[in-house]
């Protein structure tokens, strides 16, 4: 489930910062950089509440499908 919703994370921020006419090579960095942070930084917070825990095997799920959904993204969406 991690994976999956950070693949759509991903994908999503490719092409809003597309769409920002950002450079494709920097926007695929940058989108996976900002889906992965934020991703450990839900798993960090997690630390602090009692009734829940924090895993690196979510984080590393995290980064995984950021880079799946980067990898989609690689190539702009047609427009009719």
């Amino acid at each position: 489930m991690h994976a999956v919703q950070y693949l759509a994370l991903a994908w999503l921020l490719v092409q809003a910062l597309r769409a920002g006419r950002l450079e494709d090579r920097p926007c695929l960095w940058l989108a996976w950089i900002e889906a992965t942070s934020y991703g450990l930084l839900i798993e960090l917070l997690q630390i602090l509440l009692p009734w829940r825990s924090a895993d690196l095997l979510d984080a590393a799920a995290n980064a995984l499908g950021a880079a799946a959904g980067v990898w989609l993204g690689r190539r702009p969406l047609r427009r009719s």
